[in-house]
């Protein structure tokens, strides 16, 4: 698999999975004020995150805003690589139980340096549970999309399981959190199936959402990430002196 494919799904991966089966409503707890706060998020905030032991792994942007449409909120997600150009798109619904994924985009640049928008397929929809128990059901996702050009298909299927309460250290205040454990598998179908296999961990924070994971690429190799800072978008591009394209 291609470097770039490779970095391009552990972004995604950080964002889906999908319930297997209806879970045990016994020895559950609420966990939604562990996600991403909607409430906060209705002008928009910029959220940066740091490589964690690898100097040479690029930051990651992500731009995160909740909107109204029909009587319906949602949250609009869009990545980032170190060149501010888009990375993905994602939209997911807010439904009583937990976040369903809406919509999900792939951007690639072609040999002219044009950037495209792939559509991606979405086959298991939930992208966090509003209510859990620590190791209870393996949840479940599963995606699918067409790199440009390529007349292979890359799937992500991935496993999640809550794990339990944890805390984090950000902006100088300890903060509650809660811990998945992670399995996620990248089938690239080309001469047959190139496949990449790999545990990870989340933490996400509360009224914060989602401030550290990493994926364990290789017995050697670990890719982690841990939020740095948030930002309102004028105040992030002040600081970088770029623009971020929120329309396409």
């Amino acid at each position: 698999m291609k470097k770039s494919s490779v970095y391009g799904c552990l972004a995604v991966v950080a964002i889906f999975f999908a319930c297997a089966n209806e879970p045990e409503k016994t020895g559950l707890r609420n966990i939604e004020a562990y996600y991403f706060p909607l409430g906060d998020l209705k002008e928009g905030k910029v959220y940066e995150y740091e490589p964690v032991g690898e100097e040479g792994d690029p930051p990651v942007y992500w731009y995160y805003k909740s909107e109204q449409e029909s009587g319906r909120t949602y949250l609009v997600g869009r990545s980032y690589g170190p060149s501010f150009a888009p990375d993905q798109t994602v939209r997911e619904e807010q439904v009583h139980n937990g976040m369903l994924l809406d919509e999900f985009y792939i951007y690639e640049t072609d040999s002219t340096g044009e950037i495209h928008k792939i559509k991606g397929d979405i086959e298991a929809a939930n992208v966090f549970p509003f209510e859990a128990k620590p190791l209870g059901d393996v949840l479940l996702s599963s995606m699918h999309w067409r790199p440009l050009g390529d007349t292979a298909g890359i799937t992500l299927v991935r496993n999640r399981q809550f794990d339990g309460d944890t805390s984090v250290v950000f902006d100088g205040k300890n903060l509650p959190a809660v811990k998945f454990n992670t399995r996620e598998l990248v089938d690239q179908e080309e001469l047959g199936h190139l496949e990449l296999e790999f545990g990870g961990t989340e933490v996400y924070a509360k009224s914060l959402g989602l401030v550290y994971f990493h994926k364990d690429v290789t017995t050697q190799r670990r890719i982690a990430y841990r939020l740095k800072a948030t930002y309102t978008l004028e105040a992030f591009e002040a600081k970088h002196e770029a623009k971020l394209d929120l329309e396409n």
